[in-house]
Order: structure tokens, then sequence, then C-alpha cells
């Protein structure tokens, strides 16, 4: 059976985020593009919190 579009876009995330983690020195980013804008965001896993964010609407 054919997987949906966001159905196919969590397995490919969640796979990412089995391996990648982010720390206060290197943290993880993570960039969402849609057909108009690009967001971008720096994120500490330690902490969970987001250190920077941006995206081209700024």
């Amino acid at each position: 059976m054919k997987l949906s579009k966001t159905d196919r876009k969590l397995r490919i995330r969640r796979r990412i985020r089995k391996i990648s983690f982010g720390t206060e020195a290197k943290p993880r980013l993570s960039v969402f593009r849609s057909n108009k804008e690009i967001y971008v965001q720096l994120i500490d896993d330690n902490k969970g919190v987001t250190i920077a964010a941006s995206s081209s609407r700024d």
C-alpha cells in the first residue's frame, strides 16, 4: 500500500530523529520547506528549547 504524503514525511522525520540529537554546543538544525517559504531552527534537545529560528519571511 502506498503511503500518503504526510505519512511518508513522518516516517522520514522519525528515522532522522533516531540518530540526530542536538546539544547546546552542537545544536540540531531543523529545516522546513513549503512551496513559498523556508523555515530554519536550531534546537537544543537536552533542554528541549529552540535556540534560534529564522525564515525567508523575515
